[in-house]
């Protein structure tokens, strides 16, 4: 085990030489093995980490110095802090492709994700002015919002929110809201999404998120709302995801419109 953390650790110095490993914080160093037995499956997902309390023991460090090598762990996404609980090993990161407007509920299922859908709430309100805004509605419209949290082999991972114009899709409460609502939208509305307006930004998770997502109050989330249109360009859903911050991995096809020669 000791010879693997000298070799991850071994680099150069501004002068050519290896640095000697022992001179990095002892936190960082406790972080390195921990993240090598990961590495190595010794410590598997959803494996409870030891405590600070075990880690001071186990290192002779200060309890501070074991927290802050979990914590640099944390910071990683290699673990998550369940409240009250302790922490664990994540799993691997989900990849989401933004740029694909196919639901990621139909991508994960292609790909034998195992999805599960826990339908929270579902309700039809009339719009305020941010949200008839956003769908481009008269303030006052009857609009259906849905919430529903995704887990992936028993552990939550985001919950989705999300906002159709009730006049257009009639009845649509009365289906089974546990599933791909693409498809519902597709089949029995004859509705698909074309483009999307999308914005992602991190932010501190709110206390009915951390109970939903059961994680800590101090968490960091990543938010990421989209307009769908469909094919004439017309919004007809709102959709806003918060995915657990070690759970994602996004991606998006960049296109370039002309060529700029030289440096920025």
């Amino acid at each position: 085990m000791c010879l693997g953390i000298r070799i991850l650790l071994d680099r150069q110095d501004t002068k050519g030489k290896k640095s000697d490993p022992s001179l990095r914080p002892r936190f960082l160093q406790i972080a390195d093995e921990i993240r090598i037995q990961i590495a190595k499956g010794v410590l598997k997902e959803h494996d409870i980490l030891p405590s600070e309390r075990s880690l001071s023991e186990q290192y002779d460090v200060s309890r501070m110095t074991g927290r802050r090598a979990l914590e640099a762990l944390e910071t990683e996404g290699l673990v998550y802090n369940a409240d009250r609980r302790g922490r664990f090993v994540s799993p691997a990161r989900l990849k989401y492709n933004v740029s694909n407007m196919v639901s990621f509920v139909s991508t994960a299922q292609t790909n034998d994700v195992d999805l599960k859908i826990e339908l929270v709430d579902a309700i039809e309100y009339t719009a305020d002015t941010q949200m008839a805004a956003l769908l481009e509605q008269p303030e006052g419209s009857a609009i259906i919002e849905y919430t529903r949290l995704f887990h992936t082999n028993g552990h939550p991972i985001f919950i989705e929110a999300e906002y159709l114009i009730a006049d257009r899709f009639p009845d649509f409460l009365q289906h089974d809201l546990r599933q791909s609502t693409t498809q519902i939208l597709e089949n029995a509305y004859a509705t698909s999404a074309s483009t999307g307006d999308i914005v992602i930004r991190m932010r501190g998770v709110r206390a009915d998120e951390a109970k939903l997502l059961n994680i800590a109050a101090s968490h960091t989330v990543i938010e990421l709302e989209q307009v769908i249109r469909d094919a004439a360009g017309v919004p007809f859903c709102f959709g806003r995801q918060v995915w657990r911050g070690e759970m994602a991995e996004f991606s998006a096809h960049a296109i370039v419109s002309g060529h700029r020669s030289g440096r920025d």
